[in-house]
């Protein structure tokens, strides 16, 4: 199997995003199959996600056998606030299991420790990873690996499995890849340094700041991002109105197109609830590599080219900016 550039994030079957009933669901995977997407990434925390998933490939597998996908899945996070978190031993071995479960499988391609920053540093190096790895020996897992948002963490904690002569072999970066922040591209380079074999760039629309529509109230960006992003969407409207509407131009295009143009991410992930969303995401996928706008690429037409440059200036100042995570209500 030829793994895809590009994942589909069923963090948006969890409903968290607007509904996504099991019919949608199916539909949305069948689609993402049929186009070439190999990969899947979910949680226990994503409600009900895996679950879903898990009914929607089981009702695919003739169609689409278990060696024609991966799936990738999270342990340690089961909750909101750090209480929530358990990366005791007994949980990573219990939740792989009820994670196959969930997703009627024998085995998991993929095992992230979810948001590693919410939990001490030991925990997660002398606890929940070499219990992840034992199961790896096992067969239960193929790969193993950590998600997070703090890139100097993630580093930290692969760096220190590469000294124990255990490498990672996934880590997965969220929000640090986008219009607005760029620190991905300068830890890249030292994250393969430190032995992991596959890196994961996920919500190139971080987590909907860049998706032109509402700013979902419990996004944790500074208003100060907020405003700029706004600012943004505003001038893209402007763009429009002034084409008379005959512009298939919108932020959250803009904000794929720059992404997923990000060579050195071995994947991107994209969320999306829907058919039409996977169509959506691989034609902006295709149209970023055509683009590379991430290495100094240029739209076609000028006056498209001026659009994107001011929205670049507005959100410059933001390029290294990042929230705190874990919140400090955590």
């Amino acid at each position: 199997m030829i793994q895809s550039k590009i994942g589909l994030g069923c963090g948006v079957f969890s409903g968290a995003y607007g509904p996504a009933p099991q019919e949608a669901v199916e539909d949305t995977v069948r689609t993402a199959l049929s186009r070439g997407i190999t990969l899947f990434d979910t949680s226990p925390y994503y409600n009900d996600s895996e679950i879903k998933l898990g009914a929607a490939l089981l009702a695919l597998r003739t169609e689409f056998p278990r060696s024609t996908y991966k799936i990738c899945t999270k342990l340690g996070r089961y909750g909101l606030h750090k209480a929530n978190f358990d990366y005791s031993a007994e949980r990573v071995a219990a939740s792989v299991h009820k994670s196959m479960q969930r997703l009627h499988v024998d085995y998991l391609d993929i095992v992230l420790c979810h948001d590693v920053e919410f939990v001490d540093f030991d925990q997660v190096v002398d606890v929940a990873l070499p219990k992840l790895f034992e199961l790896k020996q096992q067969g239960l897992v193929r790969q193993v690996g950590i998600s997070g948002y703090p890139l100097d963490v993630l580093l930290r904690i692969a760096q220190t499995q590469n000294q124990r002569g255990c490498p990672l072999d996934v880590c997965l970066s969220y929000c640090n890849f986008n219009l607005h922040c760029q620190l991905l591209s300068t830890y890249i380079p030292l994250l393969w340094d430190a032995g992991v074999k596959t890196i994961i760039s996920a919500s190139p629309l971080s987590m909907g700041l860049l998706s032109q529509d509402t700013t979902p109230e419990w996004h944790p960006a500074s208003p100060e991002l907020k405003a700029a992003v706004s600012q943004c969407a505003e001038l893209v409207n402007t763009y429009t109105e002034q084409n008379g509407g005959n512009v298939e131009i919108s932020l959250a295009k803009i904000a794929e197109s720059f992404a997923f143009s990000l060579a050195e991410a071995d994947i991107h992930l994209v969320g999306a609830k829907n058919s039409n969303e996977v169509t959506c995401a691989l034609e902006a996928f295709l149209r970023a590599q055509k683009l590379q706008l991430a290495s100094g690429g240029k739209y076609d037409d000028a006056d498209l080219q001026q659009l994107y440059k001011k929205i670049q200036r507005i959100l410059e100042p933001f390029s290294k900016y990042t929230w705190p995570s874990p919140p400090a209500d955590a």
